[in-house]
């Protein structure tokens, strides 16, 4: 009965994968047959120590993850739980008991000790008729009554140590299959902390990012100021051999003005990313950050691989996957409480009785129960459906799960390529720009052009510097997207070492 119950729940177990990579297969649109290899941790291919020294420290202090974690142990506890109900159960059990001795034969669990009130008795008042037969004294005549000092002590004290011992044999396989699904749930605990792992860890890496681009955007903000304040002493001494005109000196102090207000803005944001930083380091202190080194250059994208791919190296599906073959063995197990149950038991041990002194006897027993549920207030029928509902849950999640995964990865595969795309524009005007201020400066210093043009010119450049740090910053999120929704390596390489 057991192997035809795993046998049965194995298959089951199948189904739910090679269903979960049939919904995959019918709604993605993207993949091929090439051969894909993801045991790596993605960041290990970027060059940047930043981004490498904060999710080494970073994700062993997360809460989320030690969170996560701990929920593993106490899935890894469940199962312990449920296993020890297959197994026998053994106590060593110590009682005594003092009662009165006129109570013995009232005891419930007396029944096999003689009422020796009453032998006592009958002693008695055989002792005083033979003492009146042979002319001795009565009053000579020990007194078994319990009223005398010789008497029949008023209590007793009975007392046991056994050995008992009961297995309750899983003979449907309700137990069997509840220690199964708790064994699933414990897998389904592990792939979830996985989940919770990666996604941290691009959590850490995009946190990181955007640290990288508060302080590019602070050294831009501040490289433009200088190159206003050096364009203005410029633009002051033409005026001042006259060059140039008073209006050109006031414009220029404008800009000035205009870029030196850009900076607290740049160094505020630049705080405020670097306490999210810390915050999700677990540190408390931003000055304790790494130093970075500007945007890191990209290796090539990930291949992409046949969808199927995706239920193996997802670790949310692999989650999803195990939460229904739970969910079915529960609802097995729920119609197998409609079935006996039989419990064997057994004790050894030894019994002890103290009136004037103390006797003892060895004991010992063994015996069967076996249980038929008749009525138990519907509570049975109950649990079926409430576990065939649960069962449907979990298929139904499974489902949005795969889904949510293949449109996740469509969309990062087209913010990638879109990403790129951008960057190659952007940077080609910043170039533009960039060139065009130094050809306007040049024309203006020859008196070949006016210097509105170079206000123009300078303005333009600003605002391709900065749209060129949205883009680096974009690229790199694309990236980090990309990876999250393909999946794979779940653990940083301190964890997969141990």
């Amino acid at each position: 009965m057991i192997w035809l119950i795993l046998c049965t729940q194995a298959f089951a177990g199948s189904a739910a994968l090679e269903e979960a990579r049939g919904i995959a297969l019918d709604v993605a649109s993207y993949g091929d047959e090439a051969t894909v290899d993801r045991r790596d941790s993605w960041w290990a291919g970027i060059q940047d120590p930043g981004l490498q020294q904060v999710i080494l420290e970073g994700i062993p202090a997360n809460p989320d993850v030690r969170a996560a974690a701990a929920r593993v142990d106490i899935a890894r506890a469940n199962t312990w739980m449920s296993l020890s109900a297959l197994l026998p159960n053994v106590a060593f059990e110590a009682a005594t008991q003092e009662a009165p001795t006129d109570a013995m034969s009232l005891n419930p669990g007396a029944a096999s000790i003689p009422n020796y009130g009453e032998a006592f008795a009958s002693l008695g008042s055989l002792l005083t008729d033979l003492a009146a037969a042979t002319g001795a004294d009565p009053s000579e005549v020990p007194d078994f009554s319990g009223s005398g000092s010789t008497g029949l002590p008023d209590t007793f004290r009975q007392s046991s140590a056994m050995l008992k011992g009961a297995w309750t044999v899983d003979v449907f396989g309700r137990q069997t299959m509840s220690t199964i699904a708790s064994h699933k749930d414990a897998r389904a605990a592990r792939s979830a902390a996985h989940a919770q792992h990666q996604a941290t860890t691009a959590m850490l890496a995009s946190a990181w990012y955007n640290v990288v681009a508060a302080r590019e955007q602070t050294r831009v903000v501040g490289e433009q100021v200088r190159t206003a304040q050096a364009l203005l002493d410029i633009v002051q001494l033409r005026y001042e051999r006259g060059e140039g005109s008073a209006l050109d000196v006031l414009q220029q102090r404008q800009q000035l003005a205009g870029t030196k207000a850009l900076l607290p803005r740049a160094r505020a944001g630049q705080t405020a990313a670097e306490g999210l930083l810390s915050a999700a380091m677990g540190q408390q202190r931003r000055e304790s950050l790494p130093a970075s080194s500007g945007w890191p250059a990209l290796p090539d994208a990930p291949g992409l691989g046949h969808p199927r791919r995706l239920v193996d190296d997802r670790a949310d599906v692999q989650a999803a996957i195990k939460s229904a073959e739970a969910a079915g063995l529960r609802h097995g197990a729920a119609y197998s409480a409609l079935a006996p149950t039989l419990t064997l038991t057994g004790q050894y041990g030894r019994q002890y009785l103290t009136l004037d002194d103390t006797q003892s006897v060895n004991t010992w027993g063994v015996g069967a129960v076996a249980t038929l549920p008749l009525f138990a207030g519907g509570r049975t029928h109950a649990g079926i459906r409430a576990a065939r509902a649960a069962k449907q849950v979990a298929k139904m999640e499974l489902q949005s799960t795969v889904l949510s995964a293949v449109q996740q990865v469509e969309s990062a595969i087209a913010a990638e390529t879109a990403a790129g795309e951008t960057l190659d524009a952007v940077q080609l005007q910043a170039k533009a720009a960039r060139d065009a201020l130094t050809e306007s400066k040049a024309h203006y210093l020859q008196g070949l052009a006016p210097y509105v043009s170079v206000l123009a010119a300078l303005a333009a450049d600003q605002a391709a510097q900065l749209a060129l740090l949205d883009a680096h910053r974009s690229r790199l999120d694309a990236r980090i997207n990309l990876h999250l929704a393909l999946g794979g390596q779940w653990r940083v390489p301190q964890e997969s070492s141990q």
